[in-house]
Formats: C-alpha cells, sequence, structure tokens
C-alpha cells in the first residue's frame, strides 16, 4: 500500500529551517508532510507530481498582508494561493473592537492560514480612525490578543498623523503586556523622529514594516544606512519589507543590501493597489530581491521560516516531517522581466533576466493552486459514461 497521498518529484528542494538546498522529493500523507529525501520511489505514492526544474519550499509566510478593515482589502485565497503563500497575517485591519467580524468573515472562511496583527486603535484600519487617540487602549488590546493568541499574533501601530508618541507607546505597551511584539509603521515628524523611536521608545522584538520606504528614508545624503538604523539591530529591532503600493524604493534597497542591511522578513502589504500597480504579489517582491543580488536561498528564509519564527509559529514555514504539508513549487521564469518599486516619486524599474512564478500551492496537503496543471490528469483521459443522454 502506497505510503504517500502526493509525491513531488525531482524539484530542488530549498528548506532554510533544516538546511536543505540541493535535488529532494518530498513526500506528502494526508496533511502532513512525510518525507524529504533523495530519490524516493514512485510507487510509494498515490500520485506523484513532477517538479523537475522547479525549486520546492515550504509554503510561503506573508507576515503583512491586507484582507480588512479599509477598502483596498482583498480575501486571503486570492491575494495569496496563486503566489504560494499558505499562511498570512493580516497587518492590522482589526482592532479589539472589530477582532470578532474579522475572525467570523475573514479567518473562518479562507483556505489559506490568516493570523492577524491587532491594531491599537479598537476601530482597526477603518477610514480616520486610527487617528482617533482616545481609541489607542493598550489593556483592552491586549487583553484580546491575550485571549484569542491563536489567531493574533501583535499589536499594529500605523499611520498616526499627530505630532505625539500616543499610537508608538500605547502599541508597544500593549504587546509587552501581551507578551507578544508591536509591527510599526510611523513616517518621521520633527516632533517625532525616527531615531528617537528605534532606540527609546521601541522594544528588543519589535519591528519596523516598509523599511526600504522612500517616504522613511533608510539612507542618508551620504549614501550610507544612517547609524540609528544599525544601532537599533543591534538591539534586537527587526525590519520588514512591506512593500505595498508607496512603501518600497530600490534607491533605499540597493545600498542597504550592498552595505549588509538585509530585511529580516520579505512580506507584500498586498492590497488592491499595490497588486495592479507596483504588482507586490509574493513571488513578484522576492524577485526584486533576487535582482538585487541576494541568494535564493536567504530570499526564501527571509519569506518562510523567518517570518514563522518571528510570529512564534514555528511548525510553519519548513517541510520538517510532521509539518502541516504547506508547499510552495516556484519556476524561475527565464525571460526578461521589469520589476516595479512604489513611492512618493512614482514607479521605477529595475531590469532583470528572470522573475519567480508559482507552479503549485499546496496547504495542508491539498492542491490549491495549480498554474499549469502539474497535479492533473490529461484530458485524453477523461473516464467514459453513456453520453446518449435523452
Amino acid at each position: 500500500m502506497p505510503r504517500y497521498d502526493k509525491l513531488l518529484k525531482g524539484g530542488h528542494v530549498i528548506d532554510p529551517a533544516n538546511g536543505i538546498n540541493g535535488k529532494m522529493d518530498v513526500g506528502i500523507a494526508g496533511r502532513s508532510i512525510a518525507a524529504v529525501a533523495e530519490d524516493i520511489p514512485a510507487e510509494s505514492a498515490n500520485r506523484v507530481i513532477d517538479v523537475s526544474g522547479w525549486y520546492v519550499t515550504p509554503g510561503l509566510v506573508d507576515m503583512h498582508a491586507h484582507s480588512f478593515g479599509f477598502s483596498g482589502a482583498m480575501f486571503p485565497d486570492e491575494m495569496c494561493l496563486p503566489y504560494g503563500v499558505t499562511t498570512m497575517v493580516d497587518c492590522g485591519g482589526p482592532g479589539w473592537r472589530t477582532f470578532d467580524d474579522f475572525n467570523r468573515n475573514v479567518v473562518q472562511k479562507a483556505n489559506v492560514r490568516v493570523f492577524g496583527f491587532l491594531n491599537i486603535v479598537g476601530a482597526g484600519m477603518v477610514g480616520d480612525a486610527e487617528q482617533v487617540v482616545a481609541d489607542m487602549d493598550a489593556e483592552l488590546t491586549a487583553e484580546c490578543i491575550s485571549g484569542r493568541g491563536d489567531v493574533l499574533v501583535g499589536v499594529k501601530v500605523a499611520h498616526f498623523l499627530g505630532p505625539g508618541w500616543e499610537s508608538v507607546d500605547r502599541g508597544v505597551e500593549a504587546a509587552r503586556l501581551s507578551g507578544t511584539f508591536c509591527l510599526i509603521d510611523q513616517n518621521a515628524k520633527p516632533t517625532r523622529p525616527f531615531s528617537e523611536m528605534l532606540l527609546e521608545h521601541m522594544n528588543p522584538g519589535d519591528g519596523v514594516t516598509h523599511c526600504y520606504g522612500y517616504g522613511k528614508p533608510m539612507i542618508g545624503n551620504d549614501g550610507k544606512v544612517k547609524p540609528h538604523y544599525i544601532e537599533a539591530r543591534n538591539r534586537g529591532i527587526k525590519f520588514d519589507v512591506g512593500h505595498g503600493n508607496n512603501s518600497f524604493s530600490f534607491s533605499m534597497a540597493v545600498p542597504a543590501l550592498e552595505q549588509g542591511f538585509p530585511p529580516d522578513t520579505i512580506s507584500t502589504d498586498m492590497h488592491r493597489m499595490s497588486m495592479s500597480t507596483s504588482r507586490a504579489t509574493m513571488t513578484e517582491v522576492m524577485s526584486k530581491f533576487l535582482a538585487m543580488g541576494m541568494p535564493i536561498e536567504d530570499v526564501v528564509a527571509r519569506s518562510t521560516v523567518a517570518p514563522a519564527e518571528w510570529i512564534r509559529r514555528p511548525d510553519i514555514g519548513t517541510l520538517t516531517p510532521g509539518a502541516p504539508a504547506d508547499v510552495a513549487v516556484l519556476e524561475l521564469v527565464d525571460r526578461p522581466a521589469g520589476l516595479s518599486d512604489s513611492g512618493p516619486l512614482g514607479y521605477r524599474i529595475m531590469k532583470a533576466p528572470h522573475r519567480l512564478n508559482c507552479q503549485l500551492t499546496i496547504k495542508d496537503g491539498n492542491v490549491l493552486w495549480d498554474y499549469d496543471g502539474s497535479s492533473k490528469d490529461d484530458w485524453s483521459e477523461t473516464p467514459k459514461t453513456d453520453l446518449d443522454i435523452p
């Protein structure tokens, strides 16, 4: 009797969590990874899927995307599955007042595994709610996170336009009270300098998203990474890409990478606008880091195990036997590509010799995206039936 329900055969497996980077086969039994090994016999599986010439990685983990709370939000399946993402984190759409609606209409209905950052604002990301200081309640936010740790991974602070530190300080406090971390999206102001935020208001384990945004420049006029970024990383602050529609510039990312300041995690900030303008899909954002010279094993690590570890979900982002059978099969398409960034000065491209395309997305052992039908039978094998139906 076959040991595996599915066997991904002949691919190049990259599983940074286990130090695997080479030609391997992956066996899936039920909802779990059953084996990763060289040349697993085809007869040991009910279905063999030929993935020769493609990369096989853990299901991608996008820790900054938007499925709830504002007009650009998308349902998780449509923005994740075609791009190899099996786990996403909604980045601050719900607050403690709106969490139940988010859980009921997004988390429980999606095929994708959905976690969330809870907005420090009780109403979440709706309209101008993020400007309402009176609704920034650290205790109630922490209470909601502590009660729903199965879904909520931390606190999100974003878009506050006031002169003071209310949103940052209350978000960081909510994270401390709930034993999680705070992910922050704030532009600097004269009364709220970025250096002070990174070095005095944030705690180790907290993070900044949109780290290569032109509007919050990491690179100074001298072309160097600003010293307070380096000092912040040394004290345990983390940096997330959060590409988005207005938050990733090659003019920031290229010199940062050249100077040894890569992101801790690669993420999309996916929403309707970013999908159609800067094409901030997961595979496209990963392609941009390949084009900037990051080795593919590092790109995969920052898109799988690194975000999984940051959100404290070590069971995902890995092909360890016994882990959920979440798998992305990626093709490196060898043709010229123009890869777009985004920012207040418009969209600019980097020419590249190739880009990643997702061929297969498997979640909990089920094929949920199959670009070229690799897991399907040929049409000529359609079973015969009685076609003389009156």
